[in-house]
């Protein structure tokens, strides 16, 4: 079961927002817990990158990103330096939102190589060295501000430091809810245009809700006028984080815009703010992607999960030292 690889070496890295997960604890609760498992173990992912895990304590986090992992046969514990205690692979976010990694038995995460941190951040942003059978790679997770575009910007030039900065030339790729539009450009005939290939909010009318999302000015009679805001994901292009999915040209398609859960939905917004981003390092190791849109997925959360697939061998960096 899982997704189709291009290679039997290939690594399928997935990101995934599970919507509010844990959070409710009633009969149907747990039945979306489990559309929520099934997603995951359909995809089949050897990692995984996991935003929204719900819990008002780090204890309480850390116990379900541990149940998470046995339900989806997923492993989530990283040893300490020098043989210390082993910790789950959990950033937990001041917001009541935490996120994690999880991978296959067969990987393995070198020691005391967990990077977990809140401070700085609305939500978080965490990270593991994995030894994928080939040079080791930098995996993580973050889920960016719901709100403020000037923080998210901020964040988004956070996260390109943490990946690519003080970390020597270690290949890294991270999955997450940018909450945001990608603004990474591709080259067509002497020119360079974007890969997503319209304004989600250009026909729709405005709601207060789109002030998180989106520029405006009025014209010559007061009206307004909008347009999408792309300067978190200009940082993260110019930064050297590049979007899978822009690197493979793969089709455009939204991960958001299905739930009823959902305030832009509702208004016909579809968008596509869950991506997965390499450094220059992974760019010519990319070999698919795959957004996972189903009537079991859509029911599971408001948030479609995305996989991109790698192949070691063809990183460029060897990668050897955490």
């Amino acid at each position: 079961m899982g997704l189709p690889r291009t290679s039997p070496d290939g690594v399928l890295f997935t990101s995934y927002n599970a919507y509010d997960l844990f959070l409710d604890e009633s009969p149907r609760g747990c039945e979306r817990y489990r559309l929520v498992v099934d997603t995951i173990r359909g995809a089949g992912p050897d990692v995984l990158a996991v935003q929204e895990i719900r819990a008002g304590d780090e204890d309480t986090a850390r116990r379900r990103l541990r149940q998470l992992a046995a339900d989806t046969g997923l492993e989530c514990m990283v040893p300490g330096p020098d043989g210390g205690p082993a910790r789950p692979a959990l950033a937990f976010g001041s917001h009541g939102y935490h996120l994690g990694l999880l991978w296959r038995d067969l990987i393995q995460p070198v020691p005391g190589s967990l990077r977990a941190r809140a401070q700085d951040f609305w939500h978080a942003l965490a990270s593991v060295v994995l030894d994928v059978g080939g040079p080791r790679v930098r995996h993580a997770c973050y889920h960016a501000p719901p709100f403020g575009r000037a923080l998210r910007e901020h964040e988004s030039e956070l996260v390109v430091a943490a990946l690519t900065r003080g970390g020597g030339s270690l290949p890294a790729i991270i999955g997450a809810d940018w909450n945001g539009e990608s603004a990474d450009r591709l080259p067509d005939g002497g020119r360079w245009h974007l890969y997503e290939p319209a304004d989600p909010y250009q026909d729709a009318e405005w709601f207060a809700d789109m002030a998180y999302q989106c520029q405006w000015d009025y014209d010559d009679q007061g009206r307004r006028r909008h347009r999408v805001d792309r300067s978190a994901g200009e940082v993260l292009w110019a930064g050297g984080l590049h979007d899978a999915a822009a690197v493979l040209r793969a089709p455009w398609q939204p991960t958001t815009g299905h739930h009823a859960d959902d305030p832009y939905a509702a208004r016909g917004v579809r968008r596509r703010i869950d991506a997965i981003r390499v450094t220059s390092h992974l760019r010519g190791a990319l070999r698919a992607y795959h957004v996972a849109d189903s009537d079991p997925a859509r029911r599971a959360s408001d948030h479609l999960a995305v996989t991109a697939e790698y192949l070691p061998s063809a990183i460029i960096g060897n990668g050897a030292s955490a």
